[in-house]
């Protein structure tokens, strides 16, 4: 179980260390920030496809009482869902040739490794901060696309008309 200890810890972390040699890298490694994030997502990919063979998810996925896996199965199979349609909006930005291309990788590194955290974790420490930068990720996509989201939006009592 020491290997699917570090396949958890690598697909939490290897996506942070990603985002940040892109950051990092500003426009000295422009050419090659789109292959690192297609890198990425094949390995983090791998990774929770080898988690999910390692830990027989497969055998008790479907199975009732103490010895379900579902959500764990789950987790693993959506994380490697979620790496694919990644890689391919990725390689689709690069075809495309858009601008704000290394922005764009270093949200879904950050989305990637947000989903790792929350679904691969047995730390509630990690699963808080994994969902905090999860809905930071959805924040500044939502920005970035021109909208804005207020779960906590508290109105102003001296605009209201008295009637």
């Amino acid at each position: 179980m020491v290997l699917a200890t570090w396949l958890r810890i690598s697909s939490m972390g290897l996506p942070l260390i990603g985002m940040l040699i892109i950051w990092g890298g500003g426009d000295k490694f422009r050419r090659i920030q789109g292959w690192l994030a297609l890198s990425i997502f094949g390995l983090v990919g791998l990774a929770a496809l080898i988690l999910f063979l390692l830990n027989r998810q497969y055998a008790c996925i479907l199975s009732s009482g103490r010895q379900n896996c579902l959500f764990d199965g789950l987790a693993t199979l959506s994380l490697f869902g979620l790496c694919l349609v990644l890689a391919r909006a990725s390689l689709a930005g690069q075809a495309h040739g858009y601008t704000d291309r290394a922005g764009d990788d270093m949200l879904r590194l950050l989305l990637v490794s947000a989903w790792a955290g929350m679904g691969l974790t047995e730390n509630l420490l990690v699963l808080l901060i994994a969902l905090n930068l999860f809905l930071y990720v959805i924040h500044r996509w939502l920005k970035r696309r021109g909208l804005t989201w207020r779960i906590l939006a508290l109105r102003d009592d001296y605009q209201d008309t008295p009637k």
